[in-house]
C-alpha cells in the first residue's frame, strides 16, 4: 500500500465515523441524574448506620415474663409463659425460671431456656411443675442471657 492509498483509507474511515452518531464531550443529563440518585441512596444508608450505631442497643435487656395458661397433664402441670424483651437489644440463651412459693419458702422450681428473643419482641415457652401452681404463689422471671 502506498502512502497516498493509506491516507485515502484513513480519510474515508474518518468520514464514515463522522456520518454516524456524534457524541458531545462531557457528561449527559441522564448520567448526572443517576449519579445524584446513587449518591443520595449512599448518604441515606450511611446516615442510618451511623444513627443505628449511636442508638441505645448496647444497654441492658428488659425481659418481662408473664404466665399465659396453666394446664393439668398426667405428668404434672404445664405453665405456659410469654417472655417479652422490651429493650432495643436482642438476647440469646435466655434462662427463664419459675418458682412455686408458700410465703417465703420455695416449694418447687422449674426452668427453661429460650434460644433467642429479638429486640422489642416476644417468645413463648412452658415450665412443668409437679405441684399445682394454683395452690401456691407462682413467680416467673428471667435469670440470665447471653449476647447473640
Amino acid at each position: 500500500m502506498t502512502k497516498n492509498a493509506a491516507k485515502d483509507h484513513k480519510q474515508q474511515k474518518q468520514q464514515s465515523d463522522d456520518e454516524g452518531i456524534t457524541r458531545k464531550p462531557g457528561t449527559s443529563i441522564t448520567e448526572w441524574v443517576v449519579a445524584g440518585i446513587s449518591c443520595l441512596a449512599l448518604l441515606t444508608v450511611l446516615a442510618y448506620l451511623i444513627l443505628d450505631g449511636f442508638s441505645g442497643r448496647n444497654g441492658t435487656a428488659q425481659i418481662i415474663v408473664l404466665p399465659v395458661e396453666v394446664t393439668a397433664t398426667d405428668g404434672g402441670y404445664v405453665v405456659e409463659f410469654a417472655a417479652e424483651n422490651r429493650a432495643e437489644k436482642s438476647v440469646a440463651s435466655v434462662e427463664i425460671k419459675g418458682e412455686l412459693r408458700n410465703g417465703d419458702e420455695v416449694v418447687e422450681e422449674s426452668s427453661a431456656t429460650l434460644d433467642y428473643i429479638p429486640q422489642e419482641s416476644e417468645r413463648k415457652g412452658a415450665l412443668i411443675f409437679r405441684s399445682d401452681p394454683k395452690a401456691y404463689a407462682l413467680r416467673l422471671f428471667a435469670s440470665g442471657y447471653s449476647e447473640p
